[in-house]
């Protein structure tokens, strides 16, 4: 059951990606048939395609992107705990009961998920109750839960949690939303400028009307960028959900986690308390209602009920 579910949850992140690719090389091409000057839509496609004409926005786009995510791999533990405090517990050199027992529980996951690696674990200083995990291969991978979630939790609703954030990074999804962020940024700012560009009276039919898709998009795709990142996100969570499930072998400790979670979020959004807005889709938990990146917790919870 929760192999199929991850299977699935799996094929539907691969399929958004595969938009986001389309959708950013599509911009990159109109863009480059605005520049070339093409004398019809068709005809400037194809000719870029076939490298009669060079596509250097496209190929531009597509560098720019890849430095960007080389940037972010290399300097993602940073960016995504910085505003904070935090400290890196370290097998074998933790300096209290409470550290030992998370690395511990980390332990113990390892093992029953059978793993060749160990994320790296931090203890994050913060008023609210949450965690998260983030990296970009197995190897340079890290989990980060908040003291307010140790101090909160029981020791199977804290090993069900750290389970839901190994089951992130088990699935690969960490490395997806942190490309498809990348992307969405770069697709925004690309179509935001693109109509401005190569500005005149004397274009040819095809560059005007890619210049007039590239308008549209520039309302049009803000809207479908959010619905595919809330997509993304939200499948991920119910498949780390369902991981946590499977590797504790009941989904009860996630479901009161989660419910623990909520209360606490109810008591205050805690808006003011995080000011690092890089983390907010990755956090196990979001407060915000409207266009949330998750799931609702009722929704989390009946889908942990019928597994």
């Amino acid at each position: 059951m929760f192999d199929k579910i991850i299977r699935e949850n799996q094929f539907k992140t691969k399929c958004v990606i595969v938009i986001y690719l389309l959708i950013f090389v599509l911009i990159g091409l109109l863009v480059d048939i605005v520049r070339i000057n093409a004398q019809s839509l068709s005809g400037g496609f194809y000719s870029l395609l076939t490298l009669q004409q060079f596509p250097l926005v496209t190929l531009l786009m597509l560098g720019i992107a890849g430095a960007v995510v080389l940037f972010t791999i290399s300097r993602f533990k940073q960016i995504l705990l910085s505003g904070s405090e935090y400290k890196e517990i370290l097998k074998g050199k933790e300096s209290n009961a409470q550290e030992r027992e998370m690395s511990r529980i980390l332990d113990e996951l390892v093992g029953v998920a059978n793993l060749s690696f160990r994320p790296k674990l931090f203890l994050m200083e913060a008023p609210f109750m949450n965690a998260f995990a983030s990296g970009w291969s197995a190897d340079n991978s890290l989990i980060a839960v908040t003291t307010t979630l140790v101090r909160n939790l029981t020791r199977e609703e804290l090993k069900a949690v750290m389970a839901h954030e190994l089951s992130h990074i088990r699935h690969g999804d960490i490395r997806l939303t942190l490309m498809v962020g990348v992307l969405s940024n770069i697709m925004l700012l690309v179509v935001n400028y693109a109509v401005y560009l190569f500005l005149g009276n004397s274009r040819e039919r095809g560059a005007n009307l890619a210049r007039t898709i590239l308008l549209v998009l520039q309302f049009v795709l803000p809207l479908l960028t959010l619905v595919l990142q809330m997509f993304l996100s939200r499948s991920r969570e119910y498949m780390a959900d369902s991981g946590a499930a499977y590797l504790m072998g009941d989904s009860e400790p996630m479901i009161r986690a989660l419910q623990k979670i909520s209360g606490n979020y109810a008591q205050s959004d805690f808006s003011q308390s995080d000011t690092n807005p890089t983390r907010s889709a990755l956090y196990i938990f979001s407060a915000s209602e409207l266009f949330s990146t998750h799931p609702s917790i009722e929704n989390r919870i009946q889908a942990l009920l019928r597994q």
